[in-house]
């Protein structure tokens, strides 16, 4: 069996790094390429998912869904995105974060951490105009480069189940790793490149990068099991970081008119969230950051590609400051759209709804006071989301389009599939609660043990 398991962790790995050097060599067919790597490698963390014990199933269940969203986004790429050298950016992606969620030592980690970045360096690839997006991803390989350091330094093995409980390189290493994760997941103050990114470069890849959750991994797999003491001592600070985070992009987000901001900030306010419900040391926080985890996940990875269709159709030059009247053209996109909105700010009958209710629960048990910072973004949030549909969708309809406007099947199939999971997850909460990390401790009282809601 675990021979088994480890072929299936190598396959769904290696295949979208084949299929990304095909697309590159081939030149042709490049989405079905794409599509068929993808698939294969979903294929794979799937056997790998239902091979693996309860208690030690939520690593394989995250490449299952990313494996999903990048065969997702492939087919959501609009026509003139899908160059094989976007493909192949994407499929490379694709191996690399799968190789993150996958790994158990401490080196094969920081080489994903820096293969997943490598695809948005270049501008001729994903590399944004903007120059702190570069920064900020080269400063936290830098900062994690230099976090294993100090831990090999001290003679110790980079074996992450080994490290375990022992804060190898101590303060040192903490800090760089928490320097790290802040820098990646883009907690004030370097918050300011996820939007930059997203403004100024490839929408879908874009996305893509963001939903991976790296910088969320590198809390629940390292900073809380390898530094126990200074995960006591100190996460505090960082989790009231991360609800000042929250709420200050939300703020941002209600006056921001560029919708590709507007929903860059929306994702990083919700996925900032995912941080505090780590790092709230609660069972229901921390149930509730794995369940968000999922949400931001999958409603985001919708949001993005529908507002990279419309660009497409109706002109890159959309705005939020006046009504566009688009549903009239796009019935289809405008329902997804609405639909994947509410179910990232907490719809009753979504998954976010019981997602959002154990977050805030478990912050407002750890953090009577700024706890309530939590349910004020996660309102201001609603109502930015709100407001981009209303812009984009209602008001009078235009003229002068002459083109297909409305989602092509392969379109309204894929977002009918994201749709399903953030519903059918609110129906059935507990098929997902249940799935475990295989860090957690036995007796319940580690980071991932989960709660029913």
């Amino acid at each position: 069996m675990a021979n088994s398991g480890f072929i299936l962790i190598v396959a769904a790995i290696s295949i979208p790094w084949l299929g990304a050097l095909l697309a590159v060599l081939i030149k042709r067919q490049s989405r079905a390429l794409g599509f068929a790597a993808a698939a294969a490698s979903a294929l794979a963390s799937g056997l790998l998912l239902q091979g693996s014990p309860g208690r030690e199933s939520w690593n394989e269940a995250l490449m299952l869904l990313f494996s999903c969203l990048s065969a997702g986004a492939l087919l959501v790429l609009p026509r003139r995105d899908c160059t094989p050298g976007a493909v192949a950016g994407m499929l490379f992606l694709q191996g690399s974060t799968l190789l993150a969620y996958s790994t158990g030592n401490l080196l094969v980690l920081l080489a994903a951490w820096i293969l997943t970045t490598i695809p948005f360096l270049p501008a001729r690839l994903f590399g944004a105009r903007s120059w702190r997006p570069k920064i900020a991803l080269l400063s936290s390989a830098i900062a994690f480069a230099l976090a294993v350091a100090v831990i090999a330094a001290g003679g110790r093995e980079l074996s992450i189940d080994r490290l375990n409980g022992q804060s190898a390189g101590g303060l040192p290493a903490f800090g760089l790793l928490v320097l790290a994760v802040i820098l990646r997941k883009g907690i004030c103050p370097a918050h300011a490149w996820v939007a930059d990114a997203a403004e100024s470069g490839p929408l879908v890849p874009t996305a893509l990068l963001l939903n991976g959750h790296l910088g969320a991994l590198v809390v629940a797999k390292l900073l809380v099991p390898l530094f126990p003491d200074a995960a006591r001592n100190l996460f505090p600070a960082l989790s009231h970081l991360a609800l000042a985070t929250a709420l200050y992009v939300a703020i941002r987000a209600l006056s921001e008119t560029a919708p590709r901001r507007l929903l860059a900030l929306l994702a990083l306010s919700q996925s900032a969230c995912i941080l505090a419900g780590l790092e709230s040391g609660t069972a229901e926080g921390i149930t509730g950051a794995l369940l968000q985890w999922l949400v931001v996940t999958a409603s985001t990875m919708g949001l993005f590609g529908i507002l990279r269709l419309l660009e497409v159709r109706f002109g890159e030059n959309l705005t939020a400051a006046v009504h566009l009247g688009l549903a009239e053209h796009a019935p289809r996109l405008a329902v997804f759209f609405v639909v994947f909105g509410l179910a990232l700010v907490g719809l009753p009958g979504t998954l976010s709804f019981f997602s959002q209710d154990l977050l805030i629960k478990g912050m407002l048990e750890s953090h009577p006071l700024t706890g309530l910072l939590l349910p004020a973004a996660i309102a201001m949030n609603a109502i930015s989301i709100f407001r981009l549909f209303t812009r984009l969708f209602l008001g009078k309809r235009r003229t002068g389009f002459t083109v297909m406007a409305d989602a092509l099947p392969r379109e309204r199939w894929i977002l009918t599939v994201g749709v399903l999971f953030v519903a059918l997850g609110g129906l059935f909460p507990n098929a997902i609660v249940s799935l475990r990390w295989a860090e957690s401790e036995p007796d319940g009282q580690g980071i991932h043990s989960p709660v029913k809601p």
